[in-house]
């Protein structure tokens, strides 16, 4: 009778339990959903240079005079058509390093957007980005470092957090 009465209870339990995480779960799986993102590209560490490589002139080679002693002269210089550089970001370009790797930021009065990420040997990174807010997670192992940049209805805000 005595362990009839505790399966009862526990029966009981069971089934309020499993209620509240079911009603639970309906409540938040949207909010879920929409708050999980598709894995991003790796950000590069490096931007790409933009433009063709110079051209190389080659002056036309004649016969070496004969001689006993060679002639030696120093090369001139060549000119050669200069590019402009690439822009800089523009506004305050900040870095922060953190246990997984540096995250380079252009910040600006109302926003700011990632320059560079660049992880440590053994971590890899991800980023995401929205309106008013990006994030930047290096992952290794059992260990990471997260930087979330905010900047709706204020100045960019920098939460630093390391796990």
């Amino acid at each position: 009778m005595r362990t009839r009465r505790a399966l009862t209870y526990l029966a009981a339990w069971l089934a309020a339990t499993t209620a509240a995480v079911t009603l639970s779960w309906l409540g938040v799986r949207d909010v879920i959903r929409g708050a999980v993102l598709d894995r991003p590209d790796p950000v590069p560490a490096v931007r790409p240079v933009i433009g063709r490589p110079p051209e190389a002139t080659t002056p036309p080679t004649s016969a070496p005079p004969e001689s006993a002693a060679p002639e030696t002269s120093a090369p001139e210089p060549t000119r050669e058509s200069s590019q402009e550089p690439e822009p800089s970001p523009v506004g305050d370009v900040r870095t922060y390093d953190v246990g997984g790797g540096r995250i380079v930021l252009s910040m600006e009065a109302t926003s700011a957007s990632l320059v560079s990420a660049t992880p440590k040997p053994g971590y890899s990174v991800r980023t995401w980005t929205a309106q008013g807010w990006l994030r930047v997670e290096f992952g290794g192992g059992a260990h990471g470092s997260s930087v979330i940049v905010t900047w709706h209805d204020h100045p960019p805000l920098v939460e630093v957090s390391e796990y």
